[in-house]
């Protein structure tokens, strides 16, 4: 069957049809014929000679027919997302498609596997540990599900921070060009442009939860020429791209099974695009937050890497391929997320990397591959991930997405500026495409966090015969963090932007309530939790705690100082532990809520606070479970860290049980000797898992479903 991308359309000359997943349309024969045309010489004027020999192959047709035949086709083919007639009639001169027209050749599973199957013997590596990586989504998630308690709200430079005096520019820009260039159902992320900039890879995650990575050639989607597009996908498998090799058209890709099992760095090399060779780099050896780069004479392998599990700490490390030994470069931090974006330069000579300390504030480094220094270039505006780095073509400038605008940071000077993007425009990810052109990806946390997030209750979720899912809502928005009452089963509470921004809910006798009046646009309230008694409602919110009082109906601020997170109820409900943000470390605290006094506990690095049925006190330290006894020396390790990146670094507490899950719907019950209970997968990608404290056997959960998000072409001059 031969289809084609048309813009937002997807045409099938087999069956006369074009559809958008949405709708479906039935083409008559000779208006078929017609696009057929039209896509064939996509980019090109068709004369109406054209049209009258190839189309209706008469020696005479009635000027009415064809005005008729192309007025019918604009018809069809208008869609809402574009912004511009689908065909344009050029004075005297005929014809031409306006839609980028997408030729996909699949790489499926049968050639995917010859293609493995021919690597060679000597570039097998015996299997090493498997652990998942994720996409930039993964990121993203680390806040809404509550891993680290800031949140960057919907911009990562907000005005205030451009007004900074150590900003040395600040230019507001005007795009010349903005354009759509992918039109896939699902998410489209990570774009990558080859060193020499012919080439375009970037990740599609699709509605089905499958991650697949597609390559085309960068000139043919804004000269509006026929693109011909390589699919690197199989099923079971998750394909993600990470980076081009330096002076090369080698592209490095994740592949990971499914289940978790199986693990690889693949070498694409498109020298002779499309047509391919790919060989195996090596096994994957951690989950990543961010990426893994090739050096320029493909010797080294350098990438952020755990032992903490999923979110933990990352330390940067370069593997000799040759020897296959590894070098620790940069120390992963007790409790922040170390190393987590990289990217080397043109030349190869320089690797770029953000770091996140404890306080997950940003910091942009240098690393010299030859002198192996390290130079620290300058700390981001605010608390916030920044999704990727990319260097300028004379290896001076590093830029940066920053959702509403595009830092930059000067190697040589240390100046970091703004770019301020009009407010229509998100780069949550991009790619330099040339001087002040770039593509771009709106992946951003307020993209994510629009209308991708849900609710799920499952019953008897680890036995697949008597599983079921049942969702709790169907309001058009975001939900997240079910937590039910402890002395009222039938209600819960969640966080929801159902009302526009987010706001507190509870679900009551079959009805929600929204309990909050926030005004302002930061991200979800999380961290909800209820006293034991069901009286107050605890919650995080910009990294502010506030407590709702059930019978009152009031909202009572706590602690305003935006450094607070994680918040646990003491047994006997006279206070709280909660994870607290002080001088770049986060350590626990317990404050008082009669006097609102706080002290501190723990001053190693601590988060993440539970306690057992027993009313003992635990907390995570780099994967690890801790037992407290007095927040120093005497705590006592009871789980330590694995190298297991199926599961997120933290755990849940249960009947002195420990529950941890993966994105990928990875749901596992281990003692706390270690010793694995029961273990599945669900069909979902998870955020957070929800005990029914009145049904051991039900579990609710917060789950992403995967938005619509497109690439964009775009290219800009400042503002005078």
């Amino acid at each position: 069957m031969e289809t084609k991308q048309l813009g937002p359309w997807i045409f099938n000359s087999a069956d006369f049809s074009i559809s958008d997943n949405t709708q479906r349309i039935e083409l008559e024969p000779l208006l078929c014929k017609l696009l057929a045309y039209f896509a064939d010489n996509a980019g090109r004027i068709v004369s109406r000679q054209q049209l009258v020999d190839e189309i209706w192959q008469q020696s005479f047709v009635d000027d009415n027919a064809i005005n008729r035949a192309i007025s019918e086709l604009r018809k069809v083919l208008q869609h809402p997302t574009l912004s511009q007639s689908p065909i344009k009639t050029h004075h005297r001169k005929g014809y031409s498609l306006q839609l980028v027209c997408a030729e996909t050749k699949n790489i499926d599973a049968t050639e995917t596997e010859q293609a493995h199957s021919n690597l060679s013997a000597e570039n097998e590596k015996p299997p090493g540990n498997r652990r998942f990586f994720i996409l930039a989504v993964g990121i993203v998630l680390l806040a809404i599900a509550g891993f680290t308690f800031f949140w960057s709200g919907n911009d990562l430079v907000p005005a205030e921070a451009i007004e900074q005096p150590n900003l040395e520019q600040r230019h507001k820009l005007s795009l010349t060009t903005q354009q759509k260039v992918t039109w896939f159902k699902g998410v489209e992320s990570r774009p990558l442009m080859s060193p020499n900039k012919q080439l375009l890879a970037y990740g599609h995650a699709q509605a089905d939860g499958s991650m697949r990575v597609l390559v085309r050639k960068a000139s043919a989607m804004i000269s509006g020429k026929a693109i011909q597009e390589i699919a690197i996908e199989q099923e079971n498998t998750y394909y993600v791209p990470h980076s081009w090799q330096p002076k090369s058209q080698h592209l490095l890709v994740q592949s990971l099974s499914r289940d978790g099992q199986t693990c690889h760095y693949l070498n694409y090399d498109f020298s002779r695009y499309p047509n391919f060779t790919v060989s195996q780099v090596s096994d994957c050896k951690g989950f990543l937050l961010g990426n893994a780069q090739l050096s320029e004479d493909g010797q080294w392998l350098y990438q952020s890497t755990t032992n903490g599990g999923m979110y933990g700490s990352n330390a940067l490390v370069g593997t000799n391929l040759t020897n296959n030994n590894t070098q620790v470069l940069v120390a992963a931090p007790e409790t922040g997320l170390g190393v987590v974006m990289l990217a080397l330069s043109p030349d190869g000579s320089k690797l770029a990397y953000e770091f996140m300390s404890e306080s997950n504030h940003p910091e942009i480094f240098i690393y010299d591959v030859q002198t192996r220094e390290h130079q620290r270039l300058a700390a981001m505006p605010v608390r916030a991930l920044v999704m990727g780095i990319d260097w300028s073509s004379d290896q001076s400038t590093l830029y940066l997405p920053g959702t509403n605008a595009i830092l930059t940071l000067n190697v040589k000077t240390k100046a970091l500026s703004v770019l301020q993007l009009p407010e229509d425009v998100i780069a949550g990810e991009l790619t330099l495409a040339g001087e002040n052109q770039a593509y771009i990806s709106a992946l951003s946390s307020s993209a994510i966090t629009e209308n991708a997030m849900q609710l799920i209750k499952v019953s008897f979720p680890f036995d697949e015969s008597r599983r079921v899912f049942t969702p709790i809502n169907d309001a058009a928005g975001s939900a997240i963090s079910p937590e039910l009452s402890p002395v009222q089963p039938n209600r819960y509470a969640f966080s929801a932007n159902w009302s526009g921004n987010w706001q507190l809910w509870l679900h009551d006798k079959g009805q929600n309530r929204q309990l909050t009046e926030f005004s302002d646009a930061h991200g979800p309230i999380t961290s909800v939790c209820w006293s034991s008694d069901g009286r107050f409602i605890a919650f995080v919110k910009a990294g502010n705690l506030y407590l709702y009082d059930i019978e009152q109906h009031l909202v009572i601020p706590k602690l305003e100082n935006n450094d607070i997170g994680q918040p646990q109820w003491l047994p006997d409900n006279s206070g709280m532990v909660l994870t607290r943000l002080q001088h770049d470390n986060q350590n626990l605290w317990q404050l008082d809520l009669a006097s609102n006094a706080l002290t501190q506990l723990t001053f190693g690095g601590a988060n993440q606070a539970q306690f057992d049925k027993q009313g003992q006190l635990y907390y995570h330290r780099d994967g690890r479970l801790i037992r407290y006894v007095d927040g120093k020396r005497s705590d006592i390790d009871v789980l330590n860290a694995d190298d297991n990146s199926t599961y997120v670094a933290v755990s849940k507490l249960r009947n002195n049980e420990q529950w941890r899950y993966g994105i990928f719907g990875h749901i596992q019950r281990r003692s706390l000797t270690g010793e694995v209970l029961q273990q599945t997968q669900l069909p979902y990608q998870l955020v957070g898992i929800h005990f029914n404290p009145a049904n051991q056997d039900e579990l609710y959960l917060s789950v992403f479903t995967t938005p619509e998000l497109a690439l964009e072409f775009i290219q800009w001059q400042p503002v005078p």
